[in-house]
């Protein structure tokens, strides 16, 4: 439904058990799955760098990536619920250490799904490893790194090629932006070579009261927070403001959480419909796309056929 949508990406997020206590697959066969049945867009995943050993993941990466043809990005996560981790089996450090933790963890990956020799048990402990099957992507996969802190966001500037901020409101959004920018001058790399990507809540309607039904049917949302005050939310026009906003924040790319409700293929349409173009052109109050037709369910009109009464 989304590659022939025109979804750019699809991505999953790495959960062992769910947060929101709903069915959920493991990300990593989810991923695996979801690619050979679209094509076209880029595959990603948010994995937590605590759940799987980095040479096995790079192994797993190059193999699948190979497979769909070089359209595979990783992001990486330290974790954040420590009940999860304890759960099954995991430690959970305190915030210093897990970072240190990804940025290592990111730099084994990048070297070894790049095809090099890595000295993965570290210098002089053991044979450096060389994968298999590396990347066909040069320099492997582009990786993201989830941040929350100063301290991850150094570790992104220093490693990745993305940082991905969680969903919040426009002034917090902005104010996280400037210390992703901050953390580059630190590591003297140029801002503009790190892309900032926002995982947002997302409920579009044709009505605010659609869009408020549609969100209360998504359980995640309870963790992400509520689309009205921290994601996408509202009228197709409501929404366009909202991205037209975030992208003059200096947010490059949206990673949208759409409710799972029994018609987001409409939220998917609507998504659509919802692209903006450079925002040295767009500003609030310009004139948006038109909203897509809605389905044949909408308003209530059911598709079944009627039976015998």
């Amino acid at each position: 439904m989304c590659h022939v949508a025109g979804i750019e990406a699809l991505w999953v997020r790495d959960h062992l058990a769910a947060p929101d206590g709903e069915p959920r697959l493991e990300a990593w066969t989810a991923l695996a799955l979801a690619a050979t049945e679209a094509p076209r867009p880029r595959m990603g995943a948010i994995l937590n760098v605590a759940f799987r050993h980095p040479a096995m993941l790079a192994a797993m990466a190059g193999t699948l990536d190979a497979a769909i043809g070089g359209r595979l990005e990783l992001g990486l996560s330290s974790g954040w619920l420590e009940r999860e981790h304890l759960s099954f089996g995991f430690d959970f450090p305190e915030p210093e250490v897990r970072a240190r933790r990804m940025e290592r963890y990111a730099a084994v990956v990048r070297e070894l799904l790049s095809g090099g020799p890595v000295a993965v048990a570290g210098a002089g402990e053991a044979p450096d490893a060389e994968l298999g099957v590396a990347s066909p992507q040069p320099g492997g996969p582009p990786i993201s790194v989830e941040a929350t802190t100063p301290l991850q966001m150094e570790v992104a500037a220093g490693v990745a090629d993305q940082v991905l901020i969680p969903a919040a409101v426009v002034r917090d959004v902005d104010a996280a932006v400037r210390q992703v920018r901050m953390a580059c001058e630190r590591a003297e790399r140029d801002p503009a070579t790190l892309s900032i990507a926002l995982e947002v809540p997302v409920s579009i309607g044709r009505t605010v009261a659609e869009a408020h039904a549609r969100a209360e049917r998504e359980s995640l949302f309870q963790s992400l927070g509520p689309p009205s005050e921290v994601g996408v939310f509202g009228t197709l026009e409501r929404c366009q403001e909202r991205v037209i906003e975030l992208a003059h924040a200096g947010v490059t790319d949206l990673l949208c959480v759409p409710p799972n409700s029994p018609d987001v293929h409409d939220v998917i349409a609507q998504l659509t419909a919802m692209v903006v173009g450079s925002v040295d052109v767009l500003a609030p109050g310009m004139p948006r796309s038109r909203s897509p037709d809605p389905p044949p369910t909408w308003g209530g009109r059911s598709t079944r056929p009627s039976g015998p009464t």
